[in-house]
């Protein structure tokens, strides 16, 4: 009973600290990116905010963005990975082991997992579109956050402009490679890892989730981005190797951001509107179909994956009985 006991009351240190991290991220991580923007507006001479940027300002919005990322969520991880293992040394084999970064994934279960990402594109965009025609309906408040989510996507198409090949690569790395491992590293690798260890693998991939959607700071697409995390965590859950993860938010950001690009050529477009090349009445039977196939993805990763959730399940169980 005393073990127990024990047990228990390291779990909540563990959940009240990630909690605690957290909260401080999505705090410190907006303000952290404004004040690094109001430096670069200064060294530049540019007044104000967004409605100001021009294209003389693209490469240091985009060396902020990736900064950004790698000093808030990025590095720090593998800091707080060493004093759970008690390495020193913050970027040694155990720590990556411990984020689930120690090994090469089977290539079918990362071409699964990254198939119902690309499965998943049609329903995710039929949900932003009824989201923001129901909000259309919902009064001033309602107004208010589609002209938010407007000025928000304004930023992400001068963000991802590129007029040349060398320009789209740097806008990959910026859009789609650094967040897909910084943002994986915190989200999966670290806080849904707790999660999962303190209270139970279903809501610690729910929790981390939605704070993967509340911290893209986006009340519009607050469900989709939500929806995009959980899949991410299950995927990481299943497979127990970051690097799926990585490569199926890598995958889902490249198409985003191609989807960009080609909207880029219709000037009354903007970002999350609609499929380039699909009517909008066809986006529904679209979406239904996808949504079947993403289901029969997802059975076929769930068997090849099935060794690897007992494995990791039973390396609970044993941690619990120390």
């Amino acid at each position: 009973m005393g073990e127990l006991y024990r047990l228990l009351q390291k779990k909540r240190v563990l959940f009240f600290w990630t909690s605690i991290l957290t909260l401080s991220v999505l705090v410190i991580y907006p303000l952290a990116g404004a004040l690094m923007m109001a430096v670069v507006f200064r060294v530049t001479g540019v007044e104000g905010g967004f409605p100001h940027l021009d294209e003389g300002l693209l490469a240091p919005v985009r060396a902020v963005q990736s900064i950004g990322q790698l000093l808030f969520l990025g590095m720090p991880v593998f800091f707080l990975a060493g004093l759970q293992t008690g390495e020193k040394q913050m970027f040694s084999g155990e720590n990556f082991r411990f984020l689930g970064l120690g090994r090469r994934p089977p290539w079918r279960v990362t071409m699964l997992a990254v198939l119902g990402v690309v499965l998943l594109q049609p329903p995710i965009y039929l949900m932003i579109q009824y989201i923001g025609h129901l909000l259309s309906l919902s009064g001033e408040t309602g107004r208010m956050l589609l002209e938010d989510q407007l000025r928000l996507e304004q930023f992400l198409f001068f963000l991802a402009g590129a007029d040349s090949v060398p320009e789209f690569l740097v806008v990959a790395f910026v859009i789609a490679v650094v967040p897909a491992f910084c943002e994986e590293v915190f989200f999966r690798g670290f806080i849904q890892r707790n999660y999962v260890r303190t209270i139970s693998p279903a809501r610690g991939v729910l929790v981390a989730g939605f704070v993967f959607g509340l911290f893209h700071l986006s009340p519009v697409n607050l469900l989709p981005l939500s929806a995009m995390g959980w899949y991410l965590g299950y995927v990481y859950y299943r497979s127990g190797n970051l690097l799926v993860p990585v490569a199926v938010h890598f995958s889902n950001n490249i198409l985003s951001l191609l989807v960009l690009q080609l909207q880029r050529g219709n000037p009354e477009a903007h970002a999350g509107a609609s499929l380039p090349g699909v009517a909008p009445g066809l986006l529904l039977p679209l979406a239904a179909l996808s949504l079947a196939l993403f289901v029969a993805a997802v059975y076929r990763f769930n068997r090849i994956t099935a060794d690897t959730v007992r494995a990791g399940d039973a390396g609970r169980s044993r941690s619990s009985s120390l």
